[in-house]
């Protein structure tokens, strides 16, 4: 047998034995095929669609409406008309919704043909929004139109519109109050949105603090773009502001409604007053600040930093172990007797306070004074923006009966 003959005897004899070997697994090690799955049915609670004709035929002529303008916390609906033009009951069923979706009555949720129903969507902006949109989702059982997206949108703005301030916010400065006299600040509040409003109050915590109010005018209210609103005169008397940056709050109340129905707006220039609860109106914030210099004026040392506005000292940051001192200059004017403590509080207690009068500074109008604050060498402490050290002072000036200075500082370990 020659040497080819034995090759292709032993290449037959290796795909048997292979062959065999494979047939031997039988069908145990094969994947049996696996049923198909059946195809998710819609929802048992939609309308079903009829396996053939004739079908109803659901028309909606738009189902896109856009507000326009709105304010925030009123509610606007629009109706959309369904039409059945079908040969057949339309059967209708609400899906989900972004927004309140009403039906209009209807048997059996069922529109006959050549009928139709109302379909209702309303919407409260809680927030102001440069661009809105709602939809709700309609079942119905013509094989064409079986969800119907029904949509509103529109722009929420904010109810309320304040001079000197942004998203219904009003925050009104003073003018600075240098002398005796008092100052004021002449700003206004203003709607598009309500044919008309009333202010009931405008109230203060502080005595000083006192606001006038009166309609727009015609002329005032075109040049705002508003349908009716107020003027309103802040009046700060400096002498019952202490010196220093202040900040505070003036509380207008007014009859507009915390719950701006639908019923009383069904457009956005409607307005309805008649409401029964005046202790659920709205109240109105303004944040009045300002700056009393009055007869003082601080002129700190080189490297002092010192805010004339809000009458704060920044010490910055130092070791605690060494403390820290500065030295400011007081000018006083308005008085030609001396400046005298009458009495004093100092928050934190470790806080040093001196004042001394410069008999070296020769003025015919006014008086040099020395302040200096210390910090003494003790442990770390801090005293941030929101828990500041405090001076606060009484003094015999008629008009700087009180001065308050504020200290900031961090002491570090070394």
């Amino acid at each position: 047998m020659n040497l080819r003959t034995v090759f292709t005897t032993m290449v037959v004899l290796i795909v048997a034995l292979v062959g065999t070997v494979w047939l031997g697994r039988g069908n145990g090690d094969l994947e049996s095929p696996q049923p198909a799955r059946p195809v998710a049915s819609p929802d048992d609670d939609r309308p079903k669609i009829a396996e053939k004709g004739p079908y109803p035929k659901a028309v909606v002529d738009e189902s896109l409406y856009n507000f326009g303008e709105m304010a925030v916390g009123q509610s606007l609906s629009h109706k959309f008309i369904l039409k059945n033009e079908g040969e057949v009951p339309l059967e209708v069923k609400k899906g989900n919704t972004t927004c309140k979706c009403t039906l209009s009555e209807m048997k059996d949720n069922s529109v006959a043909p050549g009928k139709s129903i109302e379909i209702e969507l309303t919407w409260t902006p809680k927030s102001a929004q440069e661009h809105f949109g709602q939809t709700a989702t309609i079942f119905t059982n013509d094989p064409k139109n079986q969800e119907l997206k029904l949509q509103i949108e529109g722009t929420a703005n904010t109810l309320i519109t304040f001079s000197g301030g942004m998203m219904g916010t009003a925050s009104w400065s003073l003018p600075t109050m240098s002398s005796d006299k008092p100052v004021s600040y002449q700003g206004s509040m203003h709607t598009k949105y309500l044919d008309e409003f009333k202010i009931t109050a405008i109230e203060s915590d502080r005595s000083g603090l006192k606001a006038s109010f009166k309609p727009l005018t015609p002329e005032e209210l075109k040049e705002a773009d508003a349908k009716s609103g107020y003027s309103i005169e802040v009046t700060a008397d400096p002498t019952k502001f202490p010196l220093g940056g202040f900040s505070e709050h003036l509380t207008v109340k007014t009859d507009i409604p915390n719950d701006l129905s639908a019923e009383a707006h069904d457009h956005p220039e409607g307005h309805d007053h008649k409401h029964e609860h005046p202790a659920e109106n709205r109240t109105f914030v303004i944040q009045v600040s300002g700056n009393h210099t009055g007869p003082i004026r601080i002129v700190p040392t080189f490297g002092v930093h010192w805010n004339p506005q809000s009458m704060v000292l920044n010490l910055g940051e130092f070791s605690a172990q060494k403390g820290k001192e500065v030295v400011l200059s007081m000018f006083v004017e308005g008085t030609e007797q001396p400046l005298e403590i009458v009495d004093q509080e100092i928050s934190p207690d470790f806080l040093k306070f001196e004042l001394k009068k410069d008999d070296s500074f020769q003025s015919k109008t006014k008086q040099r004074y020395v302040l200096k604050f210390a910090v003494p060498p003790g442990p770390p402490v801090s005293f941030g923006r929101t828990n500041l050290a405090k001076v606060k002072l009484q003094t015999n000036h008629p008009n700087a009966k009180e001065i308050e200075f504020r200290v900031q500082f961090i002491s570090l370990k070394p």
